[in-house]
């Protein structure tokens, strides 16, 4: 019986997916998400910007309570190595990048 237990335990663990831990730097709230979270707040991050009709699949309620975290979601680390957690090149860009952009669409 415990042959059994033991494999179900791995199998399960086999299948968990992708397990990240982000940490805020402002307050310390920790959040675990799960799959590939950073792809997952820029689908939502465009989402909210993009007003046409959209037949995707609802939002995970996680990514909407990252992105409704009162510290910008950009900044956060990832809690395994301290790393951000969207890459550097992203860190700090809480909507500076739709808000501040320049209008380069012809007349």
């Amino acid at each position: 019986m415990s042959g059994l237990r033991g494999r179900l335990k791995r199998l399960e663990r086999d299948t968990e997916g992708e397990k990240t831990v982000i940490e805020c730097p402002t307050c310390g709230m920790v959040f675990t998400l799960y799959g590939d979270p950073a792809a997952d707040y820029l689908v939502y991050l465009w989402r909210q910007d993009y007003g046409g009709e959209n037949h995707d699949p609802p939002v995970d309620p996680a990514v909407v309570k990252r992105a409704a975290h009162e510290h910008d979601p950009s900044l956060m680390v990832d809690k395994s190595d301290g790393s951000p957690w969207l890459g550097e090149i992203s860190r700090g860009t809480r909507r500076s990048l739709i808000e501040d952009a320049e209008d380069l669409s012809e007349p």
